[in-house]
């Protein structure tokens, strides 16, 4: 005996889909992550030397840009290229636009982004951001000697320009890449990502990470 399948509706299937996505949302809302990433981004402290800024509203176009990128994965995508391909609503639920942002729009954010130099500022604002969220400082006054992890993960580079070369771990082979150095608090929150060459070594790379973790959270680090 067959059983017949019921099918959802689609408007329930696009709804259920996009719900952990808009969970997300409303907790980067909350934790004022968003307005902390708008107010380092370079477009707007350029524009905001106007004579008289725009007020902000929720859905304004780097603030789309910006949930684009940070909601990759809340729509299955792990690849910046995998827009190219991308045919679903959930990121356009997210950004609060008709459709999603193309690939092409992003990468010329992104392209922006890298010309101003954005990248150091938006590190130091989700180390403030994370460290608030798990409540490092406030832990860390209760611990006579908190702990902290450091780990280090290189990420294969695929390019035609010669970058610098390291061992990929799961590759098992050396390739050209960007290191990542990582540090987690005692509970293994992550608390801190900061991107080197890839010929970096790890041993090099956790002085320059604790002295950044050290200028945002220094009683961490005593």
């Amino acid at each position: 005996m067959c059983e017949k399948k019921v099918s959802q509706p689609r408007g329930e299937q696009e709804w259920q889909e996009g719900a952990g996505g808009l969970l997300l949302l409303a907790a980067a809302n909350a934790t004022a992550l968003l307005s902390q990433l708008e107010d380092v981004l370079p477009m707007k402290q350029q524009s905001s030397s106007g004579s008289q800024p725009s007020p902000s509203h929720l859905f304004h176009p780097q603030r789309s840009l910006l949930l684009t990128l940070l909601f990759l994965p809340a729509a299955g995508l792990h690849r910046f290229w995998e827009l190219r391909s991308y045919t679903g609503r959930e990121l356009a639920l997210l950004t609060g636009r008709p459709h999603p942002y193309s690939y092409r729009h992003t990468e010329r954010f992104l392209l922006q982004l890298s010309a101003a130099q954005a990248d150091q500022a938006l590190t130091e604002v989700l180390a403030r951001w994370t460290a608030a969220v798990w409540r490092v400082e406030e832990r860390s006054r209760d611990a006579s000697s908190p702990h902290v992890y450091v780990d280090g993960h290189r990420k294969p580079v695929y390019t035609e320009t010669l970058i610098p070369r390291g061992l990929i771990g799961r590759l098992g082979k050396i390739a050209g890449c960007r290191a990542l150095v990582l540090l987690h608090d005692g509970q293994g929150h992550p608390l801190l990502a900061t991107t080197h060459r890839g010929d970096l070594h790890l041993t090099s790379g956790i002085p320059h990470t604790l002295a950044r973790l050290a200028n945002k959270q220094p009683k961490l680090c005593n």
